[in-house]
């Protein structure tokens, strides 16, 4: 149920005012890096909660795309914000729970680097295929891969983001040689899905669902511990024999080095964004689950996700690409 209290709706006023005292004179305005090229639908969510943002706050409020090296360009960016101006994080879990594991440098620490804000929706991964595919199932999928080891290839939004690490989970679950090609987000790898010029293709299943609800593309599988409510006749990997839950989330964070009182506040506006009707129907129309926690939960979060990555990594040798 959505619940907006009376300290949600105030927020705003307080927000402003000691928001605009830690922004630099020569820039006003608050940006939030969104990590990852625009056009997919994360980045739409970013924009709504900046067009949000900026009517209750009274003040600009942009989105800004800073994208690279699987979101860490633009989290470094955050992380550096008091010599560019004021600025927010739009990360995804990936980011800050997995990254930081599978490489000896990410350019930041995301515990002593960032406040948590509040977590906004989550989401699950996914394998696709292309409509024209005889492939109909995951079992049907391994089947050919093993038939075609020269074509053992798969497409993912990054090196490092979370589907390449899921795939790389679901060659070792079928004990499969897959090879990797990396996209520079969804969008860039839908035109070579949706031609099957690559067999198969791992992504969060809100960037695909509406291109399988058109029949372009078969979603194969979802990362949920239980079918996607917006794609009840796919079954989850492990229904189709891989111990794999596969699943993410997108929250805000700010610099380690901002207020506690305008975190608080932030925190509040975020939670009354997140929750109003409106935008909370968005969320659920673009294939996301909203969340729209307290910083304590997301903090709560972010520390365990962290801790179980850390022991996959450890155990299985998974190791990042450059």
């Amino acid at each position: 149920m959505c619940m907006i209290t009376r300290r949600m709706v105030i927020a705003g006023s307080g927000a402003l005012a000691l928001l605009s005292a830690t922004a630099q004179a020569q820039d006003q305005t608050l940006r939030i890096v969104y990590p990852f090229p625009a056009g997919n639908k994360a980045d739409t969510i970013a924009r709504l909660f900046a067009d949000r943002l900026q009517k209750r706050l009274h003040r600009s409020v942009i989105v800004e795309n800073r994208s690279g090296a699987a979101g860490r360009i633009g989290a470094r960016a955050v992380k550096d914000a008091s010599t560019d101006g004021p600025m927010l994080l739009f990360a995804v879990s990936s980011q800050m729970t997995l990254q930081p594991h599978l490489y000896s440098d990410v350019g930041y620490d995301p515990f002593a680097d960032f406040a948590s804000v509040s977590q906004i929706m989550t989401f699950e991964q996914a394998v696709a295929v292309p409509a024209g595919s005889v492939v109909k199932s995951v079992q049907e999928l391994v089947a050919w891969y093993k038939a075609n080891p020269e074509q053992a290839v798969y497409g993912s939004p990054g090196a490092g983001t979370g589907p390449h690490i899921v795939a790389a989970e679901f060659a070792r679950a079928f004990q499969l040689n897959l090879k990797h090609v990396a996209y520079r987000g969804t969008a860039a790898a839908l035109p070579d899905l949706l031609a099957a010029r690559i067999p198969a293709y791992f992504a969060a299943s809100a960037e695909l669902i509406e291109q399988h609800n058109a029949g372009k593309l078969r979603i194969l599988a979802t990362g949920g511990t239980q079918r996607s409510p917006d794609l009840p006749a796919v079954p989850t990997f492990a229904e189709s024999g891989a111990d794999i839950v596969a699943t993410g989330w997108y929250a805000i964070y700010a610099p380690i080095r901002t207020k506690r009182e305008v975190i608080e506040n932030l925190e509040q506006e975020m939670i009354a964004i997140t929750h109003d009707p409106e935008i909370y129907s968005r969320i659920e129309a673009l294939g996301f689950r909203p969340t729209g926690t307290t910083a304590a939960e997301l903090r709560n979060i972010h520390r365990a996700e962290f801790d179980h990555w850390r022991q996959v990594v450890a155990v299985t040798g998974l190791k990042g690409e450059p």
